[in-house]
This record gives C-alpha cells, sequence and structure tokens, in this order.
C-alpha cells in the first residue's frame, strides 16, 4: 500500500485538474450544469475513488480442512491492502490437494467455527460483504443432512401386459428402485435409496406392440456369428470388439415380417448408428442413422439410452451397423485433439421396437438436458401405432399397498403402466466427505426450505447469529453441477395448475409410446419440459431467495455456465436472485473457441440486471484450467478479458480464484487443483496488485451508474435455453453499433409493453425493436398473443412468420390465424388496429433502415468494428461509453456517437485521468477521434453541454531526452535462491544468465541507475516521462525517494516531472516475474527446491518465461503544441 499511497494525493489532484482544464478549454460554450452536479461529483468521486461495492469480489476457497487461523487472518489483511470489496467462502474438499493440516479440520468442527467466526468479524471491520456458497463445495444445494425423501428424483416406471374381458388380481411389477439416472442404471454418486409410487394407468396395447414375435439376434464379428441376449443386463453390458474403422454388426432375423419403427441404443463410446432392412430382392435399404454420444457422467453426458424413431419398415432381416463416430475432441486448453482409435463398443441398452415411438424422448421428457437436432425431429408413425387419448385409464387408487391391483379391463389386451420415482443419486461437490450427501430435490419448495433452514443453521450457528448485513451477507449458488431430474411427488398437481390441463391421459409418452398422433405428443413433452423449467425457477431459487430474503441475505445466482447441464430457463433463474451471475473464463476449458455458451451467459446475467430492474449483473471472472501453466497469468494478460466482461455488461466481478494460505510463509503454496486464477497472498505480484484491482473497480463503478442503453429486445424463444442455443455459435444477427438485451418468455409476456413507439420495461429500458430470429418459429399461443399486442399498440417487431404452435395449449390453427393477421401471405406485412398501421419486419435491417435509426456507435472502418467491444449508460444527462480494443495493435479511430449538444472527454481506468478530447458535432451525433493502445480500454463521457460546433484538443510533442544505459545494479529479495546483488552492464531477461539463481530467480528484483540531468531538461511547460521500454511483468518507481503507482502494462510509462532534479538522480526500478521459472528451477538435479508448490505440473526442461525489466529505458519529454 505503501508503494502507491503518495501518488494518490498527487493523483487527486491531477484529476480535478484536467477537469477543470477541460471547463477552460470548452468553457466559451458551454451551458451552465443546472440539475446535474451531484450526480457528476458522484460519478467523478466514485472513478478516482471507487466505492465498497464497487470493488472485485474474491472467491476464497477453504479446502480439504487445511485451515488455520493465522493464515486466514494473513489473507483478509492483504486482501484489505490492496483494495477488494468482500469475499465469498467456499468450504469444500475431495480435489487432489495435500494436507499441510494436521488433523484438517473439518466443517463445521468447533474449531472450524472458531476460524470462521474470526474471519467474519475481522472482514466486517474491514467494510467487506461476506459471502458463502449455496452448499459445502460449490454445486449446488446439498449436504448430508437432505434426507432420502428430500433427494432429487427422476420417474421409473414398469409394464403389465394383460387381457381384458376378464378380472385381473395380481401384483405389478415394481419399478426400478435403485439410484441412478435412468431405470435400472445404478449410476449415481450416493448409496441412498427411496422410492415412492405415483400414478397406475393402463391403455389398450397399440397394435404392433400386440405379439411378441420372437428374433434371433447375432454379432457377426471378426471370428463368424455369435449369438446375443436381449435385453442387456444392466450389471452386464456387452463388449463387442472390430478391427480397423468396420465397427460393430449386429443381425436380428424374425419368422415371418415386423413392422419395427424405432431402436434404442446405450453406448459407452461415441457411434455413429445405421439401421437396414433387408428387401424382398435381397438388398439392404438403409432405414435409420443417428449419431450416437456416449453415456457417462450423468452431471454432463446424455441419457444411458437413446431411442431413434423412423417410418416404420416392415422385415423378417435388420442389420445394425456401429462405426466409430468422428468428433471434434478438444483439450482443456480448447486444442483440437486427435481421436483416439476405438477397437470395440460396449453395449449397455439396446431394444428393437415396434409400435409408435417418440424420438429421442428420453432427452424430451427431461433424462438429459438437452435435445439434440436429430432428436428433435419428429418421426411418423404407423397408422394404428399410437395410444388413443380418450382410452387412458387412471387406476392409481386401485394398487394396494402390496403392490396388487384389481380391475377388470374392457376387451382387448391392455399395457399396465405402474409410475413411480427414485433418486437420481446427485451429491453436492467437491465437498469433505463428511459434508457430502444428496443435493435436494429441486422441484419441492418445501424440501428446499427444509435444507436452507439448516443449512443456514449451521451458519448461524458459527457466525453467533450474523446472518445479514452485519455478517454473512450473501449467498451464492454456483452454475449448475447437479445433474437432471424429471420427478417430484406433486409433478402431476403443478403441471395442471401451471399448464392448464390434465396430464394424465398422455402419461404414456413418458415411455415413449406416441398418444393420439406425433404432433399431440411432441407438444405434451414441450409442456413437461416447460413445467420443469418453471418448477426449478418457483421451488428452487424463489424459495433461496425469499429465505435469504426473510434474514436480510443477498442472493447471488448463476445459471448454466460453460455447458446446459439443467433442464432450466437461465433468465427466468437469474430473475430470482438479486445479482444475477454469469461466469467467464480467461480462455476456453470445455467450450470451444471464442467460449460461445460463456458470451451468451455474460449478456443472459446482464440482460436480466437491465430487464428486470436490478443495479448489479455479476460474473465469476477469469477462471482458469491451468493444467500445464499455473502461476503464469498478470494483470496485463487477464485485463482484455476482464474488459470483455464489462462490455457484456457485467459490472461487478468475482474473481476466481483466492486459495485460502493456511501456513504462513510456503509460497506459493496451495492451489485449487488446476484451477486459478492463483490470486492470493503468495502470487509474485500479490503486493503490487493494487493499481489493478482500482482498475477493475473503477470501470465497475461507471458501470453500475445510471441505465443501459440498447436498441433492440432479442426474444431467444422457448424452447431452448441461451446455454443451448449457443453451444457452438456466436451471436452474429446484431448490426454493428447497436446493442441488445436477451428477453426470455417470461419477460416478454410480463415485462414488456409499449410507450410512444418504444418497446418498454418497467425498469426503465426502451427499445426501438423486438427483435426474434430467424431460427424461432414457434410459439406458445400466449406468446404470439403477446407479439401481437405489442405490434398493435406501435411497437416494431422483427421477426419471421410463425410455421406453428408449442404446446398442447398452442394449436397450430390458432398461430396460423394471429400469423395472418401480423404477416398476411408475406415475409413482411402490415395490419391496422383502428388506431394506426401497425408492422412486422422480416430483418433487423430492414427495420433500422425504416425507423432511420443510427448506430449508437459508428466505426469508420469494419476493422474497428471488428476490434472494439463497447457498452453505452446513462447516467442523467451524462453519456457513457465503455471501448475496449481487443487486438493488440493500436487503434486510431473516428468514432461517431449517438449523443448531441455534449462535449466529450476520455476517463482512464487505469491511470484515472480525464482529459477533453477532439470533436465535432453533426446533425445525428457527434465525431471524436479516439485512440486505443493495444488491449487498451478508456470511457468516453459526455459530461456538460456545449454549444461548439467542434473542438480541437492540444496536439502533444515528444521529445526524446535520453536512453539510460548500463550498467545497473540489481538486489534480489531474499530467500529466492538467487544472490543478494548483481550487476548488469545492459538489460537482458534473467533467464538468459548463466548464474542459476537468477536465471530461475521468481520475485522482486530492485534496479538501481543513477543518472545525470541538465539544468535545460526541466524546463517550465515540459512534462518528463520515464518510459520503462519492455516489462515482465509489474514494475514499480522511486525516482530520489519519491514512489510512483506500480505500472501493471504496456506502455510501462509514467510522468515522473515533479521528482527529478537538475544533476544526479536516483532511479529505483522494482520489477516482479511471475513464479513458474522459480518452479522450473526446483525441479533441476540436485537442487533443494526454495518454493512451495506441490500441485506445480513444471519439469526441469518446461521453457522458463521472460523476466525482469528489458527496456529501453528512456526519459522523455512531452510539451502542449501551442
Amino acid at each position: 500500500m505503501w508503494l502507491f499511497a503518495p501518488e494518490k494525493s498527487r493523483l487527486r489532484h491531477r484529476s480535478v485538474g484536467l477537469g477543470a482544464l477541460a471547463m477552460v478549454l470548452v468553457g466559451l460554450g458551454t451551458t451552465a450544469m443546472k440539475a446535474e452536479p451531484s450526480a457528476l461529483d458522484t460519478l467523478r468521486e466514485g472513478f478516482e475513488t471507487p466505492p465498497p461495492e464497487a470493488r472485485p469480489r474474491l472467491w476464497w476457497h477453504w479446502m480439504g480442512g487445511n485451515i488455520s487461523a493465522e493464515g486466514a487472518r494473513l489473507d483478509l489483511e492483504w486482501m484489505q491492502r490492496i483494495g477488494i470489496g468482500g469475499v465469498h467462502a467456499f468450504s469444500g474438499g475431495k480435489l487432489p490437494t495435500p494436507a499441510v493440516v494436521k488433523p484438517a479440520i473439518p466443517f463445521m468442527s468447533d474449531q472450524w467455527q472458531a476460524i470462521f467466526n474470526q474471519s467474519l468479524r475481522q472482514a466486517h471491520d474491514a467494510g467487506f460483504e461476506f459471502g458463502i456458497a449455496g452448499s459445502p463445495g460449490w454445486s449446488e444445494t446439498g449436504g448430508p443432512w437432505v434426507v432420502p425423501a428430500d433427494g432429487m428424483k427422476k420417474y421409473v416406471w414398469s409394464e403389465t401386459r394383460v387381457v381384458g374381458g376378464r378380472p385381473f388380481r395380481g401384483r405389478l411389477a415394481l419399478p426400478p428402485q435403485v439410484t441412478g439416472p435412468f431405470q435400472e442404471i445404478e449410476e449415481g454418486r450416493s448409496a441412498s435409496q427411496a422410492y415412492g409410487d405415483t400414478a397406475v394407468i393402463a391403455f389398450p396395447t397399440p397394435r404392433d406392440e400386440q405379439d411378441a414375435i420372437p428374433a434371433r439376434i447375432e454379432h457377426v464379428g471378426m471370428s463368424g456369428r455369435s449369438p446375443l441376449t436381449l435385453p442387456v443386463p444392466a450389471d452386464r453390458p456387452l463388449k463387442l470388439g472390430f478391427e480397423g474403422a468396420g465397427g460393430v454388426q449386429i443381425e436380428i432375423s424374425y419368422r415371418r415380417p415386423v413392422r419395427l419403427g424405432a431402436f434404442t441404443i446405450g453406448l459407452r463410446e461415441d457411434a455413429q448408428a445405421l439401421l437396414e432392412a433387408q428387401a424382398g430382392d435381397g438388398r439392404w435399404i438403409a432405414v435409420a442413422q443417428a449419431s450416437i454420444e456416449a453415456a457417462g457422467d450423468q452431471l454432463i453426458h446424455p441419457a444411458p439410452q437413446e431411442t431413434t424413431a423412423f417410418t416404420p419398415v416392415a422385415a423378417t432381416r435388420f442389420r445394425l451397423k456401429l462405426t466409430p463416430q468422428t468428433l471434434e475432441v478438444r483439450s482443456a486448453l480448447g486444442e483440437i485433439l486427435p481421436k483416439k482409435p476405438v477397437g470395440s463398443f460396449t453395449i449397455t441398452r439396446l431394444a428393437f421396437l415396434t409400435g409408435g415411438r417418440v424420438n429421442g424422448f428420453e432427452a424430451k421428457a427431461g433424462f438429459q438436458s438437452t435435445i439434440s437436432e436429430e432428436a428433435s425431429r419428429p418421426a411418423p408413425i404407423a397408422r394404428g401405432d399410437a395410444v388413443s387419448l380418450g382410452k387412458v385409464v387412471w387406476l392409481t387408487d386401485r394398487l394396494r399397498a402390496d403392490g396388487s391391483l384389481d380391475w377388470t379391463p374392457p376387451a382387448g389386451r391392455w399395457t399396465i403402466v405402474r409410475m413411480g420415482w427414485s433418486l437420481t443419486g446427485a451429491v453436492n461437490a467437491p465437498a469433505e466427505p463428511g459434508a457430502t450427501g444428496l443435493e435436494v430435490d429441486k422441484l419441492d419448495r418445501a424440501a428446499v426450505t427444509r435444507y436452507l433452514d439448516h443449512y443456514l443453521g449451521l451458519y448461524e450457528h458459527a457466525s453467533g447469529g450474523r446472518l445479514g448485513p452485519a455478517g454473512i451477507g450473501s449467498m451464492l449458488t454456483d452454475s449448475w453441477e447437479a445433474g437432471v431430474q424429471n420427478w417430484t411427488p406433486a409433478m402431476l398437481a403443478e403441471f395442471r395448475t401451471r399448464q392448464g390441463y390434465d396430464p394424465v391421459p398422455y402419461l404414456p409418452v413418458l415411455t415413449g409410446r406416441v398418444v393420439g398422433n406425433v404432433a399431440l405428443s411432441e407438444a405434451f413433452l414441450f409442456d413437461f419440459r416447460k413445467n420443469l423449467k418453471e418448477m426449478v425457477a418457483e421451488n428452487h431459487h424463489a424459495v433461496l431467495a425469499r429465505s435469504l430474503h426473510a434474514r436480510g441475505m443477498t442472493y447471488y445466482s448463476e445459471a448454466q455456465g460453460d455447458f446446459p447441464r439443467a433442464i432450466v430457463d437461465g433468465m427466468a433463474l437469474k430473475a430470482r436472485s438479486d445479482i444475477p451471475t454469469a461466469e467467464y473464463w480467461y480462455r476456453p476449458f470445455s467450450t470451444g473457441p471464442g467460449q460461445p455458451t460463456l458470451r451468451a451467459d455474460l449478456k443472459e446475467s446482464a440482460s436480466v440486471a437491465h430487464v428486470y430492474g436490478k443495479k448489479l449483473a455479476a460474473a465469476e471472472a477469469l477462471t482458469v484450467a491451468a493444467i500445464q501453466d499455473p502461476w503464469s497469468f498478470s494483470p496485463a494478460m487477464l485485463r482484455p478479458v476482464a474488459d470483455r466482461i464489462f462490455a457484456s455488461g457485467i459490472n461487478r466481478l468475482l474473481l476466481h480464484e483466492s486459495h485460502h494460505q493456511p501456513l504462513v510463509d510456503a509460497k506459493p503454496g496451495l492451489s485449487l487443483f488446476i484451477f486459478g486464477q492463483y490470486f492470493n497472498r503468495n502470487e509474485s505480484w500479490a503486493e503490487l496488485a493494487g493499481p489493478w484491482i482500482t482498475y477493475l473497480g473503477r470501470t465497475s463503478h461507471m458501470l453500475q451508474q445510471g441505465q443501459p442503453i440498447a436498441d433492440i429486445a432479442y426474444f431467444y424463444g422457448e424452447e431452448r435455453s441461451l446455454s443451448e442455443q449457443y453451444v457452438d455459435r456466436l451471436e452474429t444477427d446484431i448490426p454493428a453499433g447497436h446493442d441488445y438485451d436477451y428477453v426470455g418468455p417470461e419477460a416478454l409476456l410480463t415485462l414488456l409493453s409499449v410507450r410512444d413507439g418504444k418497446i418498454v420495461t418497467p425498469s426503465g429500458m426502451r427499445y426501438r425493436f423486438l427483435y426474434v430470429p430467424d431460427r424461432i418459429r414457434r410459439f406458445t399461443l400466449p406468446a404470439l398473443q403477446k407479439i401481437e399486442a405489442l405490434v398493435r399498440s406501435g411497437g416494431i417487431v422483427v421477426a419471421q412468420r410463425p410455421l406453428g404452435g408449442l404446446g398442447v395449449m398452442s394449436p397450430d390453427a390458432e398461430i396460423e390465424r394471429i400469423a395472418a393477421r401480423l404477416w398476411g401471405r408475406k415475409a413482411r406485412g402490415s395490419a391496422s388496429d383502428g388506431q394506426g398501421a401497425a408492422q412486422v419486419y422480416a430483418t433487423i435491417a430492414q427495420a433500422i433502415d425504416a425507423a432511420r435509426l443510427t448506430p449508437d456507435i459508428a466505426f469508420a472502418t469494419p476493422e474497428d468494428a471488428q476490434s472494439i467491444l463497447w457498452q453505452h449508460r446513462r447516467n442523467g444527462q451524462t453519456d457513457i461509453y465503455f471501448l475496449s480494443n481487443q487486438q493488440k495493435v493500436a487503434r486510431d479511430m473516428s468514432l461517431r456517437f449517438r449523443v448531441t449538444g455534449r462535449a466529450p472527454e476520455l476517463w482512464k481506468a487505469d491511470s484515472g485521468s480525464m482529459t477533453p478530447l477532439s470533436y465535432r458535432q453533426q446533425p445525428d451525433g457527434v465525431d471524436v477521434s479516439v485512440r486505443l493502445a493495444p488491449e487498451e480500454s478508456a470511457f468516453v463521457v459526455f459530461p456538460s453541454a456545449t454549444r461548439l460546433t467542434d473542438w480541437t484538443a492540444p496536439r502533444s510533442i515528444e521529445t526524446a531526452l535520453m536512453q539510460v544505459e548500463g550498467p545497473w545494479m540489481l538486489a534480489f529479495e531474499p530467500g529466492r535462491g538467487a544472490p543478494p546483488t548483481a550487476r548488469f552492464d545492459r538489460l537482458i531477461s534473467w533467464p538468459q544468465t548463466t548464474d542459476p539463481g537468477i536465471r530461475y530467480f521468481s520475485g522482486n528484483v530492485r534496479y538501481i541507475k543513477e543518472v545525470d540531468l541538465a539544468a535545460g531538461m526541466l524546463r517550465t511547460g515540459r512534462r518528463i516521462e520515464l518510459d520503462l521500454g519492455t516489462v515482465h511483468e509489474i514494475a514499480s518507481v522511486k525516482v530520489n525517494g519519491m514512489a510512483f503507482p506500480p505500472q501493471w502494462h504496456s506502455p510501462y510509462r509514467l510522468d515522473v516531472t515533479h521528482a527529478l532534479r537538475p544533476g544526479r538522480n536516483r532511479l529505483e526500478i522494482s520489477v516482479v516475474n511471475l513464479w513458474p521459472n522459480r518452479l522450473i528451477g526446483d525441479k533441476q538435479p540436485g537442487v533443494r527446491p526454495v518454493a512451495f508448490a506441490p500441485s506445480s505440473p513444471y519439469r526441469a526442461n518446461s521453457p522458463l518465461l521472460p523476466s525482469g525489466l528489458l527496456g529501453p529505458v528512456r526519459l522523455v519529454g512531452v510539451e502542449q503544441e501551442n
């Protein structure tokens, strides 16, 4: 802190001076400020010294019982020194971290509570926000106090065939009770079991299902034919080998023609499946093909089986070919990896089905989080193969406690389905064994309430009763890692209430059958998933929010994160929280290039804040999987990624992560397995992090002010969540210079209206258009009715003509009636409501042209538009534009801002400077010249009105005064394996030296040099800047004993005018590099380790990082042109 405290007062003086200079320069054309001063003063004061609410929070991980009171105290003291705004404390385990505290201190033990209470008091004294995670570990809401009956559930079923016309008295087969993802497959993480009956129904057995015709099933392999027996036993999968790329072939033979309509398969390897039928002339004809994804961990991977339905085909012989799938595989670092050769397939499920089947019913019924394009395509069925909608019989009240049924069915063949529920087996993770238990049922509000009451009760006891602003002020639920669930005991009742009709006649669809017809069955499954989404939002997230609010606590909520792992609508979940939260990684991990899902996640959270009226939108920021390169990140590297997060509309950063360091002086210390950042008090640049944190705080402060500005409300439809839509695509629909907010189904129905021709929300957002992308062509009736109402109220809608409805209560005929009124027979049409014309446009470009709307920012070149990310807010009369240059080259730009009558200033969050900019007023905006250095960001702010049509800022003229040559004296941080001092005749990277103590050094090195300045160099009107050239990684400077703020990014250049004097001057330049070089040095043969890094992956031959002051170091004179 002392390194830059002296500069703080100078910075304040300089900033005020620049503001005053701006007023003098443009004063002749400036109108008097009336109602703005307080808002503008707050803006400037918060920019100079970011308030606590703008400062980033740290995720503070206490893992595996490795905690200490002294370590926690030191962690928090360091956080306070660098200006952190708060911590979110996570207590976890199970990651491969060595035990350094022995014995370990378990979660909620007396000693753990004492350390936690001490930390809470210290954090409160420092003015920190103090938050906790939603469970031990970090996903999602679970623990050992969750009883089996309150665990996450899926539906299960059994079937019994009976002949009608006579009484049936017998015991129905018990549905599978095992814990796992599907039916009898036992893959749960918990050994707990629970079961409950839900319903008993019966229906006439469809025609093609009535006769079970024996089949001969054979594997045609390398050594001939071998018989196979189906079904595949749950505990003994079939493993069939093959050579080369030939794959596996299975033949099915019947004594007489059988009409197949689907096949079901479960695999542990990715495969391409092709089903063929033999025609009468002996030829094999393709019937169906599918890409089968390997089933695996239920938290991420597809359901354990996949049903592929097709147009029914009758034949006596079929064959199924499985060949290796050539899916693109990426490493954790996003690199494309060669596909591993597959020499066998492991088949866990296999069935060849007659009767009408729903294509991909497992995904649509909620056994996996996503629906593939293949599964989304309906498959036709043969006549008579559907279950009649009106003939499904409710028999639940006839089921006795022992599972027996007494019923006389009508004549014919009947299928009785006994439905129940069992556990998915999902547990909270990664937590200590003693803190691990079932994830609570996310669809059961009473179970969720019981869960949270117990969990917060633990913390209430640990904190001495301090829940709320004076203690534990917030709770966060991390991105969903609890897997899917598709049932709860109250499911049928909630379905009736939410969807408006009785689901019982449609229950056979949940077994994969078609009820009524294919379209009706697909419509029911849409409603079924919609119901799941609504229940998670209302019975889990809303319950958490209410419980936290009752205790005075704030709720942060992530949703899907980097992959759609849950059946939810992310916007609806986040809307229940106080602070909608996203995540964004430093570089791709489980996402593809560009991290499309995470970009959508950022925009989703910002959109929730904007549309629902929440001041803050947060993001778990800069997470990284550093499998090969931990401790190798500097603020300069992180900045463009942080800027991307800000440019998406996020205005609070939750830095991932700061691992608790229980040992006092063992550096760099413990890490969160492969996951970083490694931002804790043992980071090499930890004590120089203050300016970086201030930069993040200033940027957040500016983006927390006023109201966001966006032209487009972007409705993403009702079928897929944003994270599912953007798994492998980036958003490219919106024209450059226009911003947008996403709008979900709930917001469309409840928040959007029209005022003065604008689409508006109660939060104050005003959009010019409602945009529906081309891929959204189906709607529920309420959604399309709302769109029609917006159009007729004068709103402008951009959408393609609908193709049909979604859900049972939205028949295509009703959708078509509305479409005819709005679209007519053309892509663009008009309608009248008696009060004027209402128009619907087919493309966003048409709508923008018709409205004569200019861009909010107009870029002079396409390269500028592609290089610059931006965000616009308006605070009273002051427009605030955040600009980020994402390229490694400088950009000199002419930009036109959609602002009139106001003068621009350039506010830089790294230095705190506020400088007037040249401008020229235009009828539709103001042209401003802006230069951004490589990967630089800045704000263009319009704080004051002006009557001037143009103004040109004075030009600076630079003069090279001196290049500081060697020799340099170097003083090395002690205890890091280096000599105390060294002499460098010229500036070189430390690894270029032959001295191993310097070559492998990591830490702080002080460069000392004395230079002589002629009196003429220090003339009035000239400022002198010290340019350090290339630096790895952070430099702090003293000139004649005067300290300056650490310089953490290029250009490493600072104004040293007031510290210089004629004659002899002493320069001290302290440079800190990164940890890897020392960690590599510790792996050299015969070396006694200097550092403590038990998770280090570095080897003796790992490449060394450039380090130190590389220069050239120069003194540069800067004068204003007259």
